[in-house]
């Protein structure tokens, strides 16, 4: 029986962390074309600081319920609602609302979960696989014997990343920023781990750290946290080379040279999750149930990097916010 009201984050103002607390709030109906999901464990990302901050292109109004990442099941379905059913274990990404007891979401935004992948692991793994597969799938088309330069590849996504690349049979290398996440990036399948919190200031500076470790040049960069040094990513794409921009999770939005795209033959993707979500595409649904059996055999695994109840909601934002994670923060239970 699903019960009148829900506990749930509520986000009274765009402050950050520091504008949100638990209330108790009904729960939400599913329109034409949604699904009620009872949640049994949310992601945060870093989209959800943004978003606290008024920051991120999705601005919702005042008070909100934030998150887009959560693992549940299935309560009720809306009118017109095809392929999801009552009792059915799901990840979704919402636009947001995922940080409650239940949470409506798009059909479109929803993922069946193999019986094996926990809700711990589905919540850490939603947007996370459906991003790779968009990013080095669809947009970067990474194919075997490439060599893709993932940035932030300790973080949620590029975790995944790194083992996505591996299992399309490409040549995964990480940017990330420190010893810790160097030695999980590596961990996780990363053929060389470069350090930027070591490197020198000078723009060509990635790309000499990338040829001591043996790599001359990438065939695609994921970018998925923008910043000033966009110079030196693109230095280390070979001619006719993929740059995919997934996200600025460094809240900087680079301006990207557009003589470097002209000389170099350079593709720029940007990828938008929300916009092969909404138009359903086939490529991406196919990609995201192979990845989830990716899970499921353990050939992928979820990088987690801790697990907290609802209460703990600033500590798990401080955490997130200034580095310190090598996966993704999950909460489970107020």
């Amino acid at each position: 029986m699903i019960p009148n009201s829900m506990k749930a984050l509520v986000a009274t103002d765009y402050r950050g962390p520091a504008s949100v607390r638990i209330a108790q709030l009904p729960v939400p109906a599913p329109g034409a074309g949604e699904v009620l999901i009872r949640a049994r464990a949310s992601a945060l990302n870093f989209l959800d600081l943004l978003m606290l901050e008024g920051k991120y292109q999705v601005k919702p109004p005042i008070p909100f319920v934030p998150g887009r990442d959560l693992a549940g099941e299935v309560v009720a379905v809306g009118a017109g609602v095809t392929g999801l059913a009552v009792g059915q274990r799901v990840a979704a990404q919402p636009a947001f609302g995922a940080f409650a007891e239940y949470a409506v979401a798009p059909d479109y935004a929803c993922q069946p979960l193999p019986d094996l992948v926990d809700d711990v692991v589905g919540a850490a793994s939603g947007i996370v696989v459906a991003t790779v597969v968009g990013a080095l799938g669809l947009r970067g088309r990474v194919a075997r014997g490439q060599r893709v330069l993932i940035t932030g590849a300790a973080g949620g996504v590029g975790t995944a990343a790194i083992q996505y690349a591996t299992e399309l049979g490409a040549v995964p290398v990480a940017l990330v920023s420190s010893a810790s996440k160097a030695e999980a990036a590596l961990r996780l399948g990363a053929a060389v781990s470069v350090r930027s919190d070591l490197l020198s200031s000078g723009k060509g500076a990635l790309r000499d750290a990338l040829k001591a470790e043996g790599i001359d040049d990438v065939d695609v960069v994921v970018d998925m946290v923008g910043g000033p040094d966009v110079d030196g990513l693109l230095r280390c794409l070979k001619p006719g080379g993929r740059f995919v921009i997934v996200g600025f999770a460094s809240g900087h939005i680079p301006m990207i040279p557009a003589n470097y795209l002209l000389l170099k033959d350079i593709e720029v993707h940007g990828s938008s999750l929300d916009r092969l979500f909404r138009t359903r595409d086939p490529e991406l649904a196919k990609g995201i149930r192979e990845a989830f059996n990716l899970l499921e055999l353990g050939r992928m695994k979820a990088a987690v990097d801790v697990v907290l109840p609802f209460k703990d909601f600033a500590e798990g934002a401080r955490r997130l916010a200034a580095r310190e994670t090598v996966g993704k923060v999950v909460f489970k239970g107020f």
